[in-house]
C-alpha cells in the first residue's frame, strides 16, 4: 500500500489502546458492551510489533514458573521460545535428579501478527512443549530384551524410518482373543511415565465393539515432581475401537496428551483471564462474537471499508512466500493444477500456467 495511503489509513491513540504494537483503523466502529463499555473489535486494528511490544504481552501471561516464556530477536525477526524447567528425561532411575532447562522450537511472530494471535502462539507452544516432554516420558519396556525405550519420542531418523516402512507395519497384527483388567494390567506393567504407574482398574466391551478401560496414574509421595502434577492419582477413560496391544498404547499416550492439553486450557491466562478454559460458556462466548464481529453495514462509509479493505490484502499479500527455487516451483504446480479461478496471494514468484 502507498504510504500515503498509510497515514490517511491509520491514526495512533495509545490513550485508547495500551498495547503497544497495536493501531486503531480510521473510520473504525465502536461497539458497545454488554458490561457498558465500548471498544473497537480487533479486525479493526492495524499492528506493528516489535519486540517490546511482544515483550508487554508476555508479561501478563501466566502458566508456570517451570515453562518461562521467552522473545527473542534474530536476523530473521521475532520470535517466540518456550522454556521447560525440569529433570533430565532420560535419567528416570533417579528420581531425586537435578533439574536442568531446555529449550522449544521457535515460534515466528510476524510484525502484523494480531495480539490475539500472539497470545494464542504462546499458547500453543507451551502446549507443544509438554507434549514434547511427555512423549520422551512414557517409556515401554521389551518383553523379550527388558531394555527400556521410548517408541513415541520426536527423535527418531524419520529418513532412515521411511526406508525400512516394512519393520513398523501393524495392519497383520491379530487382535487378543478378550482383553480383561488382568491382560491390560500385564501390558500396563511394561509402561511407565517418568515414575507414574498406570493401573488398570476396569475393563468393559460395548455392544458396539469398543472396549472401555478405566485407568489410574499413580505415583509414590516421594517421587512425585512438579513436572506433570495434573496426573498425580488422576484417573482416566481409554476408548478403544480394537483389542490389541498396539491400540491400548497409542491410547494411552493419547490420554497423556489430552490431560496435559486440558492443564494448560485451565491455567494458562491473560491479565487474569483464562481465555481456552471450558468453564468459559460458550453461549456467551457466541454472543460476544456476535457483537464484536457482525458489523451494521452503515456504521463504516464507503471510503473506510475501501482503505480497511486495501490494508488487510496488504497483510495477506506480505504473507505471502517468496519462491526461490526451481525444484520447488516444479513440486507446487501440482497443487495448482487444473484450478482456473484462484482468490488472494500466489506466492512471490510463482505462477499458474494457463
Amino acid at each position: 500500500m502507498k504510504q500515503s495511503a498509510l497515514n490517511l489509513l491509520t491514526e495512533m491513540n495509545m490513550s485508547a489502546h495500551e498495547t503497544l504494537g497495536e493501531y486503531c483503523l480510521i473510520s473504525a466502529p465502536k461497539v458497545s458492551l454488554p458490561n457498558g463499555q465500548s471498544c473497537v473489535p480487533q479486525h479493526f486494528f492495524g499492528y506493528n510489533h516489535s519486540l517490546e511490544s511482544v515483550e508487554s504481552i508476555l508479561k501478563n501471561i501466566c502458566f508456570s514458573k517451570h515453562y518461562p516464556i521467552f522473545c527473542a530477536e534474530d536476523g530473521q525477526g521475532i520470535f517466540i521460545q518456550v522454556g521447560i524447567i525440569g529433570r533430565e528425561n532420560y535419567q528416570k532411575n533417579i528420581p531425586d535428579r537435578a533439574s536442568k532447562i531446555v529449550y522449544g522450537r521457535k515460534w515466528r511472530v510476524e510484525p502484523n501478527l494480531p495480539t490475539s494471535e500472539i497470545i494464542q502462539t504462546v499458547f500453543l507452544a507451551i502446549q507443544k512443549a509438554r507434549e514434547h516432554e511427555i512423549r520422551e516420558l512414557l517409556t515401554f519396556r521389551s518383553a523379550k530384551s527388558k531394555k527400556i525405550s521410548t517408541p513415541f519420542n520426536c527423535h527418531h531418523d524419520l529418513p532412515l524410518m521411511a526406508q525400512c516402512y516394512g519393520m513398523f507395519d501393524s495392519s497383520n497384527d491379530k487382535d487378543t482373543d478378550v482383553f480383561c483388567a488382568q491382560s491390560v494390567q500385564a501390558i500396563f506393567d511394561l509402561l511407565r511415565f517418568d515414575q507414574t504407574r498406570i493401573e488398570c482398574v476396569d475393563v468393559t466391551h460395548r455392544h458396539n465393539g469398543q472396549i472401555l478401560v478405566d485407568i489410574l496414574f499413580t505415583c509414590p509421595d516421594e517421587h512425585q515432581s512438579p513436572d506433570f502434577t495434573e496426573l498425580h492419582g488422576i484417573e482416566s477413560t481409554l476408548i478403544l475401537k480394537k483389542n490389541n496391544v498396539n491400540e491400548l498404547i497409542f491410547k494411552v499416550m493419547d490420554a497423556l496428551i489430552e490431560l496435559s492439553n486440558n492443564y494448560v486450557e485451565e491455567h494458562f491466562t491473560f491479565n487474569g483471564f483464562a481465555r481456552f478454559s471450558r468453564n468459559n460458556c460458550i453461549q456467551s462466548i457466541g454472543e460476544f462474537s456476535i457483537n464484536t464481529r457482525l458489523i451494521d453495514d452503515n456504521q463504516i462509509n464507503a471510503t473506510g471499508k475501501k482503505l480497511i479493505s486495501e490494508h488487510n490484502g496488504s497483510v495477506d499479500e506480505s504473507r505471502a512466500p517468496v519462491i526461490k527455487l526451481e525444484q520447488q516451483k516444479q513440486r507446487l504446480s501440482q497443487n495448482f493444477q487444473g484450478i482456473t479461478l484462484l482468490e488472494g496471494f500466489l506466492p512471490k514468484g510463482f505462477q499458474i500456467d494457463a
